[in-house]
């Protein structure tokens, strides 16, 4: 396989922006919004204390645990991860357990053009300040070929971030794989390094993606502006999860809108979704896109009879 230069662009332009406190982590998309769009659910965290970076140092306080500690250092680092990802519209919740396959955070990625029908993610985290090398490349591959059941599709990428530049050794070895990866280096606060993939990802439809240098100014502190690195979409910003969320919440809105059931139960809710993918498996996305549906008003009516008819008391 043929290294793109364009996978590993670092561009000169720079811009002077300002750096306020880590992304919040809300989860503000409904189980239902989730269903609709076939988003999987995560599998159990390994923490029911904890689950971003204010609760678990919030943990950490009530229980003393100390800072030098493995479990401290790799815990904060995977929840700076996915709350710095989380400004590139990555939506990523930290698992673990015993057959993790070593995966660390999953989720999916609603880059521009794939809002409603994102890619999955897996992530490994690696906040180790020994020199990394090949052998973890061949390590995400494992993880990738052993994906949680909801990320076993094509559409999949799978990301290793740690504290360290990648060697010539990663990259090459990054270059050869013929999985869609990436590599990411970021500071233990969040500070986003270097950000090379190979062109596997970009033959996911991923071709638009690119990296800016910027400088950040730190807020409360009078060091110079740092410089760091930020995904881009067609030379454009990409909007951030928040946005996506927003964005999500209105679609799910206007679809149940088009249905008149705005105030539903959540049960009704599903079983509208089921009696609708039973008979008209497409037209539930056609809605959901914005498409036009032939014989909507006299389809609407025998499936929310239907409805009526399940849910007669």
């Amino acid at each position: 396989m043929v290294l793109r230069t364009a996978s590993w662009r670092l561009t000169t332009r720079s811009r002077l922006i300002r750096s306020f406190t880590s992304s919040r982590i809300s989860h503000d998309l409904s189980p239902f919004a989730r269903h609709l769009l076939n988003i999987p659910k995560a599998p159990p965290a390994p923490s029911q204390n904890h689950h971003d970076l204010p609760s678990f140092f919030a943990y950490a306080k009530q229980t003393a645990l100390p800072e030098s500690t493995t479990t401290y250092v790799g815990t904060k680092y995977e929840y700076t991860v996915q709350s710095t990802l989380r400004r590139f519209a990555f939506d990523l919740e930290r698992i673990g357990g015993r057959d993790d396959a070593g995966i660390d955070l999953v989720g999916t990625w609603h880059v521009p053009g794939r809002e409603l029908a994102p890619f999955r993610v897996i992530v490994q985290c690696k906040a180790l300040k020994t020199k990394l090398g090949p052998n973890l490349v061949r390590e995400l591959e494992g993880a990738f070929r052993h994906s949680p059941v909801g990320w076993r599709t094509s559409d999949k990428v799978a990301i290793l971030v740690s504290p360290r530049e990648a060697t010539k050794g990663v990259r090459d070895t990054l270059t050869r794989s013929s999985y869609p990866l990436f590599w990411m280096m970021m500071e233990g606060d969040g500070a986003l390094k270097q950000v090379l993939w190979n062109s596997k990802v970009e033959e996911l439809g991923l071709a638009p993606l690119g990296v800016e240098t910027r400088y950040t100014r730190v807020v409360d502190t009078d060091d110079r502006p740092r410089p760091d690195v930020v995904l881009t979409w067609d030379g454009n910003d990409i909007p951030d999860m928040d946005c996506v969320e927003n964005r999500i919440s209105q679609k799910e809105a206007d679809w149940l809108s088009a249905w008149e059931c705005q105030d539903l139960p959540e049960a009704q809710k599903y079983e509208l979704l089921s009696i609708l993918e039973n008979s008209y498996p497409e037209m539930a996305r056609e809605i959901l896109h914005g498409g036009v549906v032939e014989d909507f008003d006299a389809k609407k009516a025998q499936i929310l009879l239907h409805l009526k008819d399940k849910f007669k008391s």
